[in-house]
């Protein structure tokens, strides 16, 4: 029964040098593609056309980036975009000011390798978005307008 545990022990140790182990597809920071362009998993979440893990390439700029998860939506909050790096640290980005400075170095802004880049939706769009607070806004209209076309 000893001997039995041995061989097993001893056969995984041997099994485990003969195949490395593989990190997650996430966690690499990068990935040479066959054509030599090298490449990285980027995630674009919030209020964008279509929140996802992005495999770009490297060098890539906040602009585009967005672009990749099908831009930004009506409503969002270009005023306080969140960049989460992989090491802890988080950058605020205000994108509207960018955009009205020509001069301004977003094109410096290059992201890294599992970033996370986080578009907040306003409160109000959320309000009206999210809620039937319109509907009912003009339901209780029509029935005041009703009532006093009755009177």
């Amino acid at each position: 029964m000893a001997m039995k545990k041995i061989f097993i022990i001893l056969l995984l140790f041997l099994v485990s040098f003969l195949y490395p182990q593989l990190e997650p597809t996430s966690n690499q920071t990068y990935i040479t593609s066959e054509d030599g362009i090298i490449k990285m998993y980027i995630n674009i979440i919030g209020n964008v056309g279509t929140p996802g893990n992005y495999l770009v390439y490297d060098g890539i700029d906040l602009i585009t980036a967005i672009s990749t998860a099908g831009g930004y939506l009506p409503g969002s909050d270009l005023k306080n975009i969140i960049i989460y790096s992989n090491n802890g640290l988080t950058k605020k980005i205000n994108l509207t000011q960018y955009l009205s400075d020509k001069s301004s170095g977003l094109n410096s802004l290059l992201l890294k390798p599992n970033d996370t880049i986080y578009i907040d939706e306003k409160i109000l769009s959320k309000i009206f978005n999210s809620s039937n607070l319109p509907g009912l806004f003009l339901s209780l209209l029509n029935i005041v307008l009703t009532i006093e076309r009755t009177q």
